[in-house]
């Protein structure tokens, strides 16, 4: 059984690697294969791969955009969707998925900062829930898809494209903040 036959995941991102790897395992916890971070890139590229690492897809972060954008590609190479975030909302982030025509496929609802949220349907109907388990010492989070014909491949992409980003504009604001405080001496 191939790591995308599955409707229900649990990614655990390793936190001591030199790039961002993710183990990707069913709901038993048997690893079904890895979504790593290439170490250098021109723009922030993940790519999954199986246990014996057969190439499933890609999730390709775009560089010269103007809100956050990543591709979801399938193992050909194939474009399935775009994955886009709205760079000014007054409160919380906004994310939506198109399909490779433009058309809105789905749509997050809930809190992203704290992995729990449901991806939805322009109709409203459930396609995914997502949600941090937090009886872990590492960031792992549950993916369960919902609407059984939605692609896992889309599923994964949207929530690591959605943990990359959050984490790197957390990390930029601390750094941040902690510039200030050392200028201002406190």
């Amino acid at each position: 059984m191939s790591m995308l036959d599955n409707k229900e995941f649990i990614i655990d991102q390793r936190l001591l690697s030199i790039r961002n790897t993710y183990v990707v395992k069913n709901k038993l916890g048997e690893q079904l294969g890895f979504i790593k971070q290439e170490f250098l890139s021109w723009g922030s590229k993940f790519w999954l791969e199986d246990n014996v690492g057969v190439h499933l897809g890609e999730i390709d972060g775009k560089v010269l955009t103007v809100h956050h954008e990543y591709e979801i590609k399938d193992k050909d190479d194939q474009p399935k969707a775009k994955i886009k975030k709205k760079i000014l909302k007054l409160f919380g982030s906004e994310w939506w998925m198109e399909d490779v025509n433009g058309h809105e496929i789905a749509r997050i609802k809930g809190n992203i900062v704290r992995h729990t949220y449901d991806i939805v349907a322009p109709d409203k109907t459930t396609i995914a829930k997502v949600h941090l388990n937090w009886a872990t010492i590492s960031d792992e989070y549950c993916v369960e898809i919902v609407k059984q014909d939605f692609d896992p491949l889309l599923a994964l992409g949207y929530a690591v494209a959605m943990d990359h980003v959050e984490h790197s504009e957390r990390s930029q604001a601390s750094t941040g903040i902690k510039t200030v405080l050392k200028v201002f001496g406190r």
